[in-house]
């Protein structure tokens, strides 16, 4: 019963910042497009690494969704200082996961954490600018056909399927491990549990080898975060957690390795751990006696008890919808005389939009479809394509399974 009674606590805490989160989501989504990123990212001047940091923050992106799309800038001309700036201020924060921090950690963790994020993507994407000669090997493309507009549905109705059908299928999964795990946490282990390691760097490297390997997004890292500090550990270590849990794992080191090369990829890797360490102590040194219980669970004081419940349940709904049509669906495509290949890599539907807007710029390509959840591609055309369309998966960073 205290299980649940956590669970439905946890939930009425994050759902109204959540559903806000997914509505301003949905509208970047339609108005920050990766063409206009790629339009400024391409200056061999450090403001090309401030802008792509900035930009990275707000976008709700994963580890692994990421990478297509930083796979794309780097191929239409972006340098790799900016693409490794983008890389590391991306995954760690965005619109949904900042207002779920702000109901379950507190206002001041929910500014902290864009700000550390912004500031290291700006210094990671500086050290690839100073010490890799080789900005940008790609060959800029510019696409001069209508294949990168979807022009059929309304901006509205865009907005509200990325929103609220779309990104939900990307994190719902994960959100729900979260909170159920966290809710686990705090009914199992005792308040406290943690605290003679849980604080100083002790804590924080505890937090760094469990968040660098592990595969979490920005949001669904909130609410574990939020029971690892109630059972011990300090806010400062906690902060290591969010930082590069959601910015690395094993999947993404390797994809970097092969965009951007060594060098970098130990770039990237020096930055998520120093500058999480780093930020960490800085917050600990500068809030000392800050904790959940002063900052967090703001949400109940604002709202009254029926319009939690409805927001509660519409949340619920949302995911479970998500979950429904991403594992349960059983519209299949028929497409004749159609050719099949299984892309390994993808996590999102960030990657499937990456790989469906790569594949319409191959020349003779006709009938496009996807499915995520088991990574089969099927299309129709000549089959004069087929390595153009091989070629195609490969340069954004995944893999054919039956190649």
């Amino acid at each position: 019963m205290y299980f649940l009674e956590n669970l439905w606590s946890i939930t009425n805490e994050f759902a109204p910042y959540l559903i806000l989160g997914f509505f301003i989501s949905g509208f970047l989504s339609e108005f920050l497009t990766v063409e206009l990123v790629q339009k400024y990212l391409g200056s061999r001047s450090l403001f090309s690494v401030f802008l792509a940091s900035l930009l990275g923050v707000p976008i709700p992106l994963c580890s692994c969704g990421v990478i297509p799309v930083s796979a794309y800038l780097s191929k239409h001309g972006a340098t790799k200082g900016s693409v490794t700036s983008f890389l590391i201020s991306t995954p760690q924060t965005g619109v949904d996961s900042i207002f779920i921090t702000y109901a379950m950690l507190g206002p001041v963790f929910a500014i902290y954490r864009p700000i550390i994020a912004f500031v290291s993507g700006v210094f990671g994407g500086t050290l690839v600018h100073l010490y890799d000669d080789n900005k940008n090997n790609m060959v800029k493309e510019n696409c001069k056909d209508d294949c990168c507009d979807d022009e059929s549905k309304s901006k509205i109705y865009n907005i509200f399927n990325y929103g609220f059908v779309k990104l939900p299928m990307d994190i719902a999964g994960p959100l729900i491990f979260g909170v159920v795990f966290s809710s686990l946490l705090l009914v199992l282990i005792p308040s406290n549990y943690f605290y003679m390691v849980g604080s100083g760097i002790l804590g924080m490297l505890i937090m760094l080898i469990l968040g660098l390997p592990t595969y979490v997004c920005a949001t669904a890292s909130v609410p574990i975060a939020f029971a690892l500090h109630l059972k011990g550990f300090s806010m400062g270590a906690v902060l290591v957690f969010l930082m590069s849990g959601p910015a690395t794992n094993v999947a993404t080191m390797s994809v970097i390795y092969k965009i951007l090369g060594k060098k970098n990829l130990f770039i990237y890797l020096f930055t998520i751990i120093t500058t999480s360490i780093g930020f960490g102590l800085l917050f600990d040194w500068i809030f000392p006696n800050l904790s959940v219980g002063d900052s967090g669970y703001v949400v109940n004081h604002l709202l009254g008890p029926g319009i939690e419940i409805i927001l509660s349940l519409t949340l619920i709904i949302i995911l479970l919808n998500a979950l429904r049509i991403k594992y349960f669906s059983k519209n299949k495509t028929m497409i004749l005389n159609s050719e099949e290949l299984f892309i390994d890599g993808m996590t999102c539907n960030h990657c499937v939009d990456s790989v469906m807007k790569s594949l319409k710029k191959i020349n003779g390509i006709e009938n496009i479809d996807i499915d995520l959840a088991t990574g089969r591609l099927l299309y129709s055309g000549s089959s004069a394509i087929k390595k153009n369309v091989e070629e195609s998966i490969l340069s954004l960073g995944y893999k054919i399974k039956n190649q």
